[in-house]
């Protein structure tokens, strides 16, 4: 039963997009006929209507139905308007298959919105899908180390954890001093590599049981450390120590790379934050921004 239903879907789906198809095929042809058989007398005319059928169709694939049809319907009452004006007021006479014009915009934008109708649904399920992948991913593609949303998991873990165990825990964040600038005399894939040496470089600093996650596009990373204030002050000192040695960033780029860095840090106090994450983290960021 369930394949005969997706059958059936498919098939129906199918069978509107063909009927669509042919719909859009017949409004040209019929608009090709139209014009041929007006003569060049009326090119102005029939060179108007066909950039009006195009740009129904264009807007009509892109998304918007509603202002393709307010389009065809605009296109084909100013039309008949003025054809009506001409034949009451004017006493002009016009070929009869001129009126077709009138038609035309209609079928063309029902012939293309039925057959837009059939990929709809993927679209929106292909959006649906890249949206829930993308809150998924917990990797940086550039560093590899997991990203600030695995950082806000891990921490609350680690703070329960130091709680029941009466034992420090604390949140160092670093970053770039000068992002934008670097950005702007380094390529992209360069700027990537400089990312990537200082992700290297934090990683090769801190013990095995500290986690250092990338927290940002920029070069910002986040590092939680099981020690008190005055550890992480070592932690401190050893980073910048090694972000004076210049061979961290050696053979990326032909200028000299001048990395600097702010750094910022707390150890958590349960009285003060009561498990709130945010708040903490937040507190961080305000350290790192007083780094001058």
């Amino acid at each position: 039963m369930g394949e005969e239903k997706a059958f059936g879907k498919k098939a129906d789906g199918g069978l509107i997009s063909y009927v669509g198809i042919g719909l859009l095929l017949l409004s040209f042809i019929l608009a090709v006929f139209t014009a041929a058989y007006m003569g060049t007398e009326y090119l102005t005319e029939n060179l108007i209507m066909t950039v009006a059928l195009a740009v129904a169709v264009v807007i009509t694939v892109s998304g918007n139905l509603m202002i393709a049809v307010i389009v065809a319907a605009v296109a084909t009452v100013v039309y008949a308007g003025l054809k009506i004006y001409s034949v009451m007021v004017a006493a002009r006479e016009f070929p009869p298959v001129s009126f077709i014009w009138m038609v035309l915009p209609a079928i063309c934008v029902v012939g293309i919105a039925l057959y837009v109708k059939r990929y709809t649904p993927l679209t929106l399920e292909n959006a649906l899908l890249k949206k829930q992948i993308a809150e998924l991913v917990m990797i940086d593609p550039v560093t590899g180390l997991y990203n600030l949303r695995s950082l806000f998991m891990d921490i609350q873990t680690q703070i329960s954890y130091a709680e029941r165990n009466n034992s420090p825990i604390s949140l160092m964040i670093l970053r770039l001093r000068y992002p934008a600038e670097m950005k702007k005399v380094l390529k992209s894939s360069q700027y990537d590599k400089v990312v990537k040496q200082l992700s290297n470089l934090i990683v090769d600093t801190v013990r095995l049981e500290d986690r250092v996650y990338s927290i940002d596009e920029n070069g910002g990373f986040g590092i939680i450390l099981t020690c008190d204030k005055e550890g992480t002050k070592l932690v401190e000192k050893r980073l910048r120590g090694k972000l004076d040695d210049p061979k961290w960033f050696e053979g990326i780029s032909d200028k000299q790379i001048r990395t600097e860095v702010k750094i910022g840090y707390l150890q958590y106090e349960k009285a003060k934050y009561n498990r709130n994450a945010n708040e903490f983290k937040d507190d961080v960021e305000e350290e790192v921004n007083y780094d001058m």
